[in-house]
């Protein structure tokens, strides 16, 4: 009788370890969050970075506002006048148009290319280091507080954690262990 409930009290004892180790690991697991948005309108240089870029978005916005205005313009003095213009004149006219509209388009991808455009630079150049300097602040209390995992509350988004919590590649490799999967049939 012994042999067979010692097993049970062994196996039970085990569990109760376990439960108790990983609660105990529960408790020391510290989780924080913050709020970019708030941080961020409380942070006067922030404030002043996107006062600077929107002043400069609306400036080189308006300058090619301008631009476009003079060209639909002259598109219109064009139509009125071709009545007054041989062929040869049109044409040239028209090749003249077409350049200019070319010019304006190329003006227009250079200030709004979401990967290289002048808007881009100028973000980057001014907001990008208040957030590299937020960020840094971010990772070093929560290396200094000994907190695991900081989530962005506002878009439930991982901030920053400590990579010993980071079980990517263990991911991985189970992934690599799977069968791949059968062929999708078309």
């Amino acid at each position: 009788m012994i042999r067979r409930i010692l097993p049970c009290i062994i196996t039970a004892l085990a569990l109760a370890v376990i439960v108790s180790g990983s609660v105990y690991a529960q408790e020391q697991l510290k989780i924080a969050f913050v709020r970019t948005g708030y941080i961020m309108s409380n942070y006067e240089p922030y404030r002043v970075a996107m006062k600077t870029f929107r002043d400069f978005e609306t400036a080189e916005t308006e300058k090619l506002q301008k631009k476009g205005e003079l060209f639909q313009q002259k598109v219109a003095d064009s139509q009125k006048q071709a009545a007054f213009m041989d062929e040869q004149k049109i044409a040239q006219r028209r090749d003249e148009l077409e350049r200019e509209n070319a010019t304006l388009q190329d003006e227009y991808d250079k200030l709004h290319n979401r990967d290289t455009g002048i808007l881009v630079t100028r973000y980057n150049e001014l907001v990008k280091p208040v957030f590299d300097t937020v960020d840094n602040v971010i990772k070093k209390i929560r290396t200094d507080e000994g907190i695991a995992f900081i989530f962005e509350a506002e878009s439930e988004v991982l901030i920053d954690a400590d990579p010993k919590y980071d079980i990517s590649d263990k991911v991985i490799a189970a992934l690599a262990k799977l069968q791949p999967p059968a062929a999708v049939k078309k």
